[in-house]
């Protein structure tokens, strides 16, 4: 009789920073009921996959949860494989965390459930060819990846049925290939489905075996698919249809296979993740036309005949595309560093205590979430940026006291990779970073005694399925448990007239210069011009550490007239002083509305522990995402009184400020939805200038522990 093997595997996570309410709910619609029926089936082999962050919250909700699994890996049909602890994407770390982490997740399983991993799930299928000698050094024997990394390297989907061999600088690796195929129509579709596919690798001398592994969030999760999987029956009646044809279709775990059969050959993969991430990660230009270009072949029935060939961008692009990505990644290189700099040895053992406290901190600052966007939230969601930041900052924290930095201190290198220094100063209770650049902007505006980073936003992006939006009003999904992929949904009606896009970042002192005739909501949806060269232009820098000032300067043009701006920055323990002195060096008379920009990210933009303030008192229309002008006010603020702080800018010579939110729309498992980012606040001053004339305003900058 002709026989093939199945592999099933499950991976479940949930980011750093969730709410709990969320993870709750996943633990009740997907995790406990998918974890019930497997074990009514003692004879499905099967492999999960835990991420470290749910595996943490599982530990403190639900540790019988633990149990019970501790008690199928003990009746021997269920492996447990391992990964980075955090679930980061392991290309974007240095090597001593992939392998510490990965040496973390190793000792758990081994502790909590007796059980030596052999396997690693690879986040997000993101492979890059170095990775195996890190992922080998750490003790793991294979991976698991997309068939579209083999498939375009020149394989033939007939030959992806068992493991094959890889190895870096002599360290092997082997690699098991996931079958598109399946992801689609497991659990989409009647089981037969799979069961049909199957059947066409069968063969006399039953040594194929074909791999599914996914998101265990698609197995209750995702829209509609509770109802699917378990209130109509299909995952139990999956297992049954897997029993009834047990004769020839046999299920293994992937330590099952790799123990007992040789690798099908040697291969070298290319840099690749998941087909659709090849689309995701590209610029929304080219995104358009990718997913044009995939559709076209798709209503030719080409698809599958081409899709080897046709590549998209890489996970790293979305360190290009999102500046914030990058900003978060590069500062946890630049910790790692730090950390790695230490030497635990010198210490004393309270300092050891903290030092690993100050790993894990970073470790968790590595969760791969927030770091990007494709069809889930991720990096569009300003509570799991929160959360990394959090990380991030506490980790500092620890560092800079193990160290005994204190004082002012001033690093000037070039933080992000963009090859021009940014300028970072730690002093009493803020960490600034100023990009003289980019417009003098201030990049980063940290509360150290709250692990707070007030600048943690997003600029309203173009994306690629923005054409889609309008489209979400008017279509109605009838088969709410199809692919997520191919869901239109919105989470509320009319989010196309949100969708603006922002020329400039939303960040602090960034310099605007406008006609007097521009109108706030002009202003705000990016419908202006702006007159200058200075908003984005390159200023010179200069630091004096004894006064603890710094002085940017830059020649210019304003209303193509050349024109000087010069603003010091003096730096206090909580406020920031600026000076900003406009000189007028053209040949005429100039005159503008000058106003700097300041964006605080606070999480909530309609909540009521979080507002605005007028000269000390609360607005009118508090919230943080109303819009107005405000005039007679010497100063507005924001309070969080959640996490108790607040934040004011103080412009005695503004003739106004004005208010408003940036919101984003962007997609999510749920639909396509609009989040709150930040509150913009602008003190407007009036100039006019003759020639060789100049203006002095002052602004502070604030920040008070309530």
């Amino acid at each position: 009789m002709k026989t093939v093997n199945f592999i099933f595997g499950i991976h479940n996570h949930q980011p750093v920073g969730n709410f709990d309410f969320v993870m709750e709910s996943a633990y009740r619609q997907s995790y406990l009921p998918f974890i019930e029926i497997v074990e009514e089936f003692s004879s499905i082999h099967i492999t999960f996959h835990f991420s470290g962050c749910l595996l943490e919250w599982i530990e403190a909700h639900h540790p019988d949860y633990l149990e019970r699994i501790a008690a199928l890996v003990k009746r021997g049909n269920v492996e447990i494989i391992s990964g980075g602890f955090f679930e980061p994407v392991l290309a974007m770390i240095p090597d001593a965390d992939k392998v510490g982490q990965i040496k973390m997740m190793n000792d758990y399983i081994q502790q909590r459930f007796n059980y030596t991993a052999k396997g690693l799930w690879l986040t997000e299928r993101v492979w890059e060819p170095h990775l195996a000698k890190p992922i080998a050094e750490a003790g793991i024997k294979y991976i698991t990846v997309d068939d579209y990394h083999f498939l375009s390297n020149g394989k033939q989907e007939s030959e992806l049925t068992g493991h094959f061999l890889t190895e870096e600088q002599g360290k092997t690796l082997g690699i098991f290939p996931i079958s598109q195929r399946l992801r689609y129509t497991i659990p989409f579709q009647d089981p037969q489905a799979t069961i049909d596919h199957l059947a066409k690798f069968a063969t006399d001398d039953g040594e194929n075996v074909i791999v599914m592994a996914d998101d265990g969030e698609k197995f209750g999760v995702w829209p509609g698919t509770h109802e699917q999987v378990f209130t109509k029956g299909w995952l139990r009646n999956f297992f049954a249809a897997l029993l009834k044809n047990s004769e020839w279709l046999k299920t293994l775990t992937f330590a099952e296979w790799y123990e007992n059969h040789p690798p099908k050959g040697r291969i070298y993969l290319p840099t690749a993740s998941y087909f659709e991430m090849s689309e995701w990660a590209l610029p929304w230009e080219a995104g358009e036309k990718f997913a044009d270009l995939v559709h076209e072949f798709e209503s030719k029935k080409r698809i599958e005949e081409v899709r080897p060939f046709i590549k998209g961008g890489i996970w790293r692009n979305f360190l290009y595309k999102y500046d914030e990505s990058n900003w978060m990644q590069k500062k946890m290189l630049h910790l790692s560093e730090r950390f790695a700099d230490i030497d635990p040895t010198s210490l004393t053992k309270p300092q050891q205590v903290e030092l690993g406290q100050a790993r894990l901190h970073l470790w968790r600052s590595t969760c791969n979430c927030a770091y990007w966007h494709g069809i889930f939230g991720g990096l569009y969601l300003p509570h799991l940026r929160h959360a990394i930041y959090t990380e991030l900052l506490i980790c500092e924290r620890l560092l800079d006291k193990i160290t005994g930095a204190k004082g002012f201190r001033a690093e000037v290198f070039d933080f992000d990779t963009d090859g021009e220094n940014e300028i970072i100063i730690k002093y009493g209770n803020l960490h600034t970073a100023i990009a003289p650049h980019r417009g003098g902007m201030i990049t980063e505006l940290s509360l150290v005694n709250k692990a707070f980073n007030l600048l943690n936003n997003i600029q309203r992006y173009h994306e690629s399925y923005h054409r889609k939006v309008a489209l979400a009003d008017k279509v109605e999904n009838s088969n709410a448990s199809g692919s997520i992929h191919d869901l239109v949904l919105s989470k509320e009606k009319g989010l196309d007239k949100y969708l603006k896009y922002d020329k400039y970042p939303r960040k602090n002192l960034m310099d605007h210069v406008i006609h007097s005739s521009v109108s706030l909501e002009r202003f705000r949806d990016g419908d202006y011009y702006e007159d200058s060269d200075f908003i984005t232009g390159h200023y010179s820098p200069e630091l004096n550490e004894k006064t603890r000032m710094l002085t940017l300067s830059r020649d210019g043009w304003i209303n193509w007239q050349r024109f000087s701006i010069k603003k010091t920055i003096t730096f206090g323990k909580d406020t920031l002083k600026i000076t900003y002195t406009l000189a007028n060096i053209g040949e005429r008379e100039n005159v503008f509305r000058f106003g700097p920009e300041f964006n605080f990210a606070l999480l909530g933009g309609n909540s009521p522990d979080r507002y605005y303030i007028a000269d000390g008192e609360k607005t009118a229309e508090p919230a943080l995402n109303s819009i107005g002008i405000l005039t007679g006010i010497k100063s507005l603020g924001v309070v969080n009184e959640w996490d108790k702080f607040q934040a004011e800018v103080i412009a005695p010579q503004a003739v106004e400020f004005w208010r408003f939110p940036i919101e984003t729309v962007s997609l999510s498992e749920a639909g396509f939805e609009r989040i709150y980012q930040s509150s913009v606040i602008i003190p407007w001053f009036d100039v006019r200038l003759n020639p060789e004339e100049t203006a002095t305003f002052s602004i502070e900058l604030t920040t008070t522990e309530l």
